[in-house]
């Protein structure tokens, strides 16, 4: 039985999931990083317009503000399960921003899976972002233990 390449496509295109991120510490090229999962929405405007590129870009545009943004302290305590009060939440952040951390965004992907005739894809969307925290897992510990 021979299919056509328009039904293989409709089938891989139907049967896509997604499979989200989750943030954590992993060793690369023998550095410790930390990956970052950030999601955001495209922008009301480019959902509207219909348009896939404009929904991509705005979704994509918007994880780059939250990877920049305290959002990344959050993430970082989250995954060391650790709770600052406000004050100590804010040491934190000026010790982050003192490092000049540069996240790097590394992949990107639509929340959403893909139908072929309303597409939702992109209207939502997740981005990983490595950060390399001097010293690693450790000296971030270390630092939270002084903030502490």
């Amino acid at each position: 039985m021979k299919y056509s390449p328009l039904c293989i496509v409709l089938v891989l295109l139907t049967c896509q999931s997604y499979m989200p991120w989750k943030s954590e510490w992993k060793t690369k090229d023998g550095t410790e990083l930390f990956f970052a999962a950030v999601s955001a929405k495209a922008s009301q405007q480019a959902i509207e317009s219909g348009s896939l590129a404009m929904r991509k870009s705005t979704c994509v545009n918007a994880t780059n503000l939250l990877s920049t943004s305290p959002k990344l302290t959050a993430i970082l305590l989250e995954q060391e399960s650790v709770e600052l009060d406000e004050v100590e939440t804010k040491d934190l952040s000026r010790l982050i921003a003192s490092h000049k951390i540069k996240p790097k965004q590394e992949f990107c992907q639509t929340e959403e899976g893909s139908y072929f005739f309303t597409s939702p894809a992109w209207e939502s969307c997740q981005c990983i972002y490595t950060i390399e925290y001097p010293g690693g897992r450790k000296q971030f510990r270390q630092d939270l233990t002084q903030i502490k």
